[in-house]
This record gives structure tokens, sequence and C-alpha cells, in this order.
């Protein structure tokens, strides 16, 4: 299993060898990192997850929607065509803590209340805050309202690394939704104060909005590569016996994630095209794929641009038609807006979960619910203010989302599940961690491998650690290398876990707080 915070990860193995199921694990674990990067996630926050047991996979779109009396008219623009990220305006209804119920309800194992002691305790007893949420903390402070200010400042700065924070009246809240459920959240005083700090903000989320808030279960997007077997040569993921990738017929691995409103699509879209030209996991023109890579997550965001919106409320074309656009897709567009997210992976042999949550932007939209100790989502910032666009912001809508767990397949086996966070880093990151574990890369060195990012208008930057054979042959490609002064986290922070069938190994990247652990379960 890898969390992104070590409390979290100690939360999800203590649930396990209480005799949890993965579910119950990283819902644990969820819930802690809202306690621990409240900068990221919480209850004010989105949720969506990939779940495969056995021979069924379950992908929940646990995202909320816009306040029913939202006027379109009267929303204004962040000056770049989209809804301004800080205020009442990009509120959405909070889908988190629903989310955590219908996932518990299908596939937890453990009582509903004890999933929920590890974030309460972590939130009235304290827990250490990171060394990059630290950080995160710190810069995040000018998107906060007073309020906010108040509780996540209350010294007049930021928690330092290894300070430990508490929040009393989230350990509070959290303890009212381990008794009561979602009601806690939905219904009730705690609704109405939701209700109120949003509309005082200028929002238009009402507590009949979260009264009426609903999960999703989905179809889930799958993406065949076909062709692609991981074949084991000796012991797996040691450099003198790696995995090696062979192009066999019919396909045999498939990557599955959450369909629109959700950006999963690029990821799928690009993996598909890399693969189409026999270049993902292609080791042998290591930079050839780079620069395809590129090219391909260039052509799917303007695709996901173009089109993806919440099917409930506007036309949107279906994966194999966006598929058929890719090809004739334009290059050095813009790209959407990058927010953050949390991701927590848990393999056990009888479930494998991917779940994300995030409150979009750090802080989400500064929006506070004082009494409690949680910020509100910034999700509405995903719409745009052309209203002749699908994805154009309308009451009771779903906006396009950038949170995408994926969980890949090898003959119907999970065998990779990945997050990646950092909005449109996301399909980036995964693509290339893809990549490389296909072409018989290790997990860890996967996710450690030094990374790049289309950042938009035909630019890309780079870390210092890739390739340089990538980053030439990406400049070759016709884009603009360029260095930039991103703020931490530009690069995603990945958790990941692999299961070849012989070894199970999990990996937390070092760009952010996260720990992974691999543990062995009573009979």
């Amino acid at each position: 299993m890898s969390a992104g915070h070590e409390r979290a990860t100690r939360a999800a193995v203590a649930l396990l060898r209480a005799g949890g199921s993965a579910v119950d694990a990283a819902i644990g674990a969820d819930a802690v990192m809202g306690v621990v990067e409240p900068t990221g996630t919480g209850v004010g926050g989105d949720l969506m997850a990939v779940v495969a047991t056995g021979d069924e996979v379950a992908v929940l779109n646990g995202s909320g929607c816009s306040g029913r009396r939202t006027d379109p008219e009267s929303v204004p623009d962040n000056g770049h065509g989209f809804v301004p990220s800080v205020g009442g305006a990009a509120v959405t209804v909070p889908g988190a803590v629903a989310g955590w119920e219908d996932l518990h309800r299908r596939f937890g194992r453990l009582p509903w209340p004890s999933v929920f002691d590890p974030a309460i305790e972590a939130a009235a007893e304290g827990a250490e805050v990171g060394a990059t949420g630290s950080r995160l903390w710190t810069m995040s402070r000018n998107r906060l309202d007073a309020a906010g200010d108040a509780l996540y400042f209350p010294h007049g700065t930021a928690p330092a690394a290894g300070e430990h924070w508490r929040n009393p009246a989230l350990a509070a809240v959290l303890a009212q939704i381990a008794a009561d459920g979602p009601e806690a959240l939905y219904r009730g005083p705690l609704a109405q104060a939701i209700a109120g700090a949003a509309t005082a903000a200028g929002g238009s989320v009402g507590t009949d909005d979260l009264a009426a808030h609903r999960s999703e279960w989905v179809e889930p997007l799958r993406a065949g590569l076909a062709g692609i077997e991981l074949v084991t040569e000796g012991r797996p993921h040691h450099r003198e016996g790696r995995n090696r990738p062979r192009r066999v017929e019919p396909a045999t691995i498939e990557l599955v994630t959450v369909p629109p409103p959700c950006q999963g699509a690029v990821v799928a879209l690009a993996a598909q095209y890399v693969n189409d030209q026999g270049l993902l996991g292609e080791t042998e023109n290591g930079a050839g794929s780079a620069a395809a890579m590129v090219e391909a997550l260039d052509r799917a965001f303007a695709v996901a641009l173009d089109c993806v919106a919440d099917p409930a409320a506007a036309p949107v074309p279906g994966y194999d038609e966006m598929r058929a656009r890719l090809s004739s897709a334009p290059t050095h567009g813009p790209m959407p807006l990058g927010p953050g997210t949390v991701f927590t992976v848990v393999f056990t042999p009888e479930q494998a979960v991917v779940l994300t949550s995030s409150v979009c932007d750090r802080f989400g939209s500064g929006v506070t619910v004082a009494t409690g100790g949680f910020v509100l989502q910034s999700r509405g910032r995903g719409f745009t203010t052309d209203l002749s666009h699908p994805n154009s912001v309308a009451p009771g809508k779903r906006p396009y989302h950038t949170i995408v767990p994926t969980l890949v397949l090898e003959q119907g086996r999970p065998l990779l599940g990945m997050g990646v966070v950092g909005g449109i880093m996301q399909p980036q990151g995964q693509l290339q961690i893809l990549h490389r574990v296909l072409g018989g890369a290790d997990l860890v060195t996967a996710v450690e491998a030094g990374r790049f990012r289309l950042i938009g208008d035909g630019q890309v930057t780079t870390e210092a650690a890739l390739e340089p054979a990538w980053r030439a042959a990406i400049g070759q490609a016709g884009y603009k290398l360029v260095d930039t002064a991103d703020v931490i986290g530009g690069f995603g922070g990945a958790q990941a876990a692999l299961n070849t069938g012989d070894t199970l190994t999990a990996a937390a990247d070092p760009r952010r707080d996260g720990t992974s652990t691999v543990i062995a379960l009573p009979d």
C-alpha cells in the first residue's frame, strides 16, 4: 500500500491488521490525509475510486455538482475563460464523505465507525506535518478567507515540518460522521454551516443541494493496450532479471480509469496513441518514446478540453469517438488549469483500490467552514465561462474534473495501481510511470525517475534527473524546453503498487511526504 503521509499509511496498516478490506484501509487513510494535508484534501472535497475484486471492476464518481441556483450569466471569469478558483463561485457540493459510505457499503468489512478512529485521533491529539506539506501550507496562505487564516495560521505561521497539528473542530466532525454517517455533513447544522459559508462568499450551494447529493457508480473507461504482455524473467524487479514487455495478440494489458467528466480519458488516449506506434514500454528507443508521449498528451488534452464535460448535462462523445479525433487533434495548444490532489493505493489478495480525493486547489476555494475545521473545494473552477461550450458553468452540473485514479490490469488481474498528484500532471506522470514499468523498470525506479511536464502552448519543462536523450528528443520534436520556477509538486507526487503475481511492491514518491509498505496479512 502507498499513501501520501506516514500517518495515513500507518492507519491503513492498522485497519488491514484489524481485519479490514483494502477499501476500509483506503478510506481510513484518506480521512487521515484530510487532517495532515488540508491543503490537498478533506471532507470539503471530492473523491473518485477504482476498485477491482475478482473479475469485477467498479468505478465510483464521488464528485459534487454546482448549486442549482447558479446563474451562469453572473459567474465571474478569471481572465482565462474559467471560473475563478478563490471564493464562493468555485464551490461545488463536496462529495468525499458520501463517496466513503458508498465504497464502504459495497466493499467494506469493518464497522463504519472504526474506519475513522485513526483520523479522529490524529485530529484530536495532533499529527506531524510533513516537510512538503509545511511548504505547501505556507505558500497557500493568501488563498484563505479570514476564518481560514485563523484556523490554519493560529500563530501567524504554518506548522513547521515535524510539528504536531491539532484540529479539534475537524475531530468533532469526523466523530459525528463516524456516528451518524454522511447525514452529518449533508443535513442538519453542518450542512447549514457549509451553505452559509458558500453563499456568504458569493456562491450558490445551498442546503437543498447538499441534501440531494449522490455519488455515481459509473461504467469504467477501459483502454486495451493491444499487443503488450508483461513477461517476468527471473526474479522481478532486479536489474539482472527485470520485467520485459513483448508484443502479442490479443491485448493482455488494459488501463481502467474514470470516464468524463474526469480527465481519465487523457491518460487512456495518450497511452493508446503511444502504444499504437509500438513505443509504449519500448526501451530500445527511449528518446523516441519520450517525444511520442509528449505529442500524445498534447493531443489528448486538446480533445479533452474540447469535449470532456458532465454527460448528464451535455452531449459528450464516447471514448471511441475521442480516440478517432486524436490523430487530427491540434498540438501546441493551451492546457487545463492544474490544482492538487492526494492518492491512496491499497492492494490485498481480495481487492485492489486506487482512491483519489481533493479540495482542488491548495486550501480549495479558501472558503472556510470554521465550526467544522475544514475548507470547501474549488472544483467549480473547472467550468469554462464560455456558455456555448459543453463544459460551461451551469446549475446542478459537475465540472471537468482533474483527479484520475488508474488501475492497470494484466489478463484481468490487477497489475499496477497508481496516482500522481498535481492537476494536469496526473495523466502525464501516470503515462511516464506506466511506460517505465512496461519497459522493465522496478516500481521504485519508475516512480522516482525524472519527469517531463507539458505546460501548454508547445512548452515542456523537465526535471534535472530526466535522461538527457529524452530532453533532446522532446526538443527535436518541436517543443520548446523551458525552465520554470514552478511551485513544489509541479512534477507530481506518485503513490503506486505493482503486483506481478510473484511479487507485490509499493512505492511512494520522494517528491512528497508519502510512505509505502508491504505487509503480511493473517490467514
